[in-house]
């Protein structure tokens, strides 16, 4: 994710867990995982590089879109 006030806020200067967090995203991310039938579970953290995204000469990606690509932003929740 990237910091990007109101949308999402971080209250520590280096953020561990999804308390670390506030905004709507935050907000909005904790109603959905807590809706009826809805078994989510979600870690919110920062994206190194603070971009969305761009793509390279390589056609490579940067910011969230390459994590979402590289499948690094995926991992077990706890």
């Amino acid at each position: 994710m990237r910091q990007e006030p109101p949308y999402l806020i971080t209250k520590k200067p280096v953020p561990t867990s999804n308390s670390d967090f506030a905004g709507y995203i935050p907000d909005l991310l904790e109603k959905l995982a807590n809706q009826s039938g809805c078994n989510c579970k979600f870690n919110l953290k920062l994206v190194p590089d603070g971009k969305y995204g761009v793509q390279d000469a390589n056609l490579g990606w940067s910011g969230m879109i390459g994590e979402v690509l590289s499948g690094v932003c995926i991992d077990d929740p706890p």
